[in-house]
This record gives C-alpha cells, sequence and structure tokens, in this order.
C-alpha cells in the first residue's frame, strides 16, 4: 500500500482546496471540470479505476501538471465534477465492490509514466506508475482502513491480481494542480 507522508504540502493543498470549495469555485478549476482523455493511438494498457472520492490521471507524466493533454477526472464520488465514472472496457469482474465506491474502465498510454491525484475524506496522496503495453491494471483508491491506495496488475480474464509498486509523485510546479 502506498501511503503519502508529506503533511504540509498535504495540509497546504488542502487547505486551498477548502478556500475554493467554501468560495464555490472549485468546480470552476480546470482539474476539477475537465474529465480525463483516453489516447487514440499508439499503445495501451487497460485500468480500473475504483475510489470512494476522486482519481484525476494525467498521462505521459511522473508529476501532477493539469495543464498537459489528456489531464483530467477519471472518477469523482459526487456530483458536479467531471468524471468518466461507469465506463467499461470488458475487463474481467471485481471481485469486492462497496456502494460507496465509483468505478470506470479506461485506456492509459503504455510504455510511459502516468501521474494520478488521489483526494478522499482527509486523504490526499499523488503517485505514479508505468503500464505495459496489452495488460490491465486495477487501482484501488479508498480510505477504508488507511489513506492509501493499491495498484494491481491484473491477468486478462481473471479477478486476482499481482501488487504492483507505485512511484511517488509530485505536483511539478506549484501551479499545475489548477
Amino acid at each position: 500500500m502506498f501511503t503519502s507522508l508529506r503533511p504540509l504540502k498535504t495540509f497546504a493543498g488542502l487547505t486551498l482546496l477548502a478556500a475554493l470549495t467554501a468560495c464555490g469555485a472549485i468546480t470552476d478549476v480546470r482539474s476539477f471540470s475537465t474529465p480525463y482523455t483516453s489516447p487514440t493511438s499508439g499503445e495501451t494498457a487497460r485500468l480500473r479505476v475504483m475510489s470512494d472520492g476522486m482519481v484525476r490521471g494525467v498521462p505521459k507524466s511522473d508529476c501532477i501538471n493539469f495543464r498537459l493533454p489528456g489531464a483530467g477526472v477519471m472518477v469523482a464520488n459526487r456530483d458536479g465534477y467531471a468524471d468518466r465514472n461507469g465506463e467499461t472496457l470488458g475487463m474481467a469482474p471485481v471481485a469486492r465492490y462497496s456502494s460507496n465506491t465509483v468505478m470506470t474502465e479506461l485506456l492509459v498510454p503504455a510504455g510511459q509514466p502516468i501521474a494520478f491525484h488521489y483526494i478522499g475524506d482527509r486523504c490526499y496522496n499523488m503517485f505514479s506508475f508505468v503500464p505495459e503495453a496489452g495488460m490491465d491494471y486495477e487501482l484501488d483508491a479508498a480510505n477504508r482502513y488507511k489513506c492509501g491506495v493499491t495498484l494491481k496488475r491484473m491477468l486478462v480474464g481473471e479477478i486476482k491480481g499481482s501488487l504492483v509498486p507505485l512511484g511517488e509523485s509530485k505536483l511539478c510546479n506549484w501551479a499545475d494542480n489548477f
């Protein structure tokens, strides 16, 4: 399980997030109002994203910059935000699924890093990995036990998978979250 332990950065990010929410402007921020865009060419992998919060993705980057092409919201458990909730690519059924969780299946570019930002109830994690072409992955970002995420590489057509290590990510530049 990957857990972010950056209290000052987390506090600053959550404070800014709370301020934007209080102003009613958070849905106007590009990184919350733009859905993730799947690649239309090149090698890809399939990714199932399950979350009790919001997961945003930044393809072809190991750091968070929502100005990059394709970057945006993959899933969101609350109304009012962009999302790709409920899409399916025919992956094997999920073993367990909570009614408090949203899920989607998306294509991601293979052979290049992809960075993620998970925002949950008192959770704020940034991480990345490099998907392999033709593989299936399952990302579980939820605050059930700890503020963390897990990524599994799935065998095509199978419900079980093996854990994939995640790299820690960060903002490319301080303003790249917007």
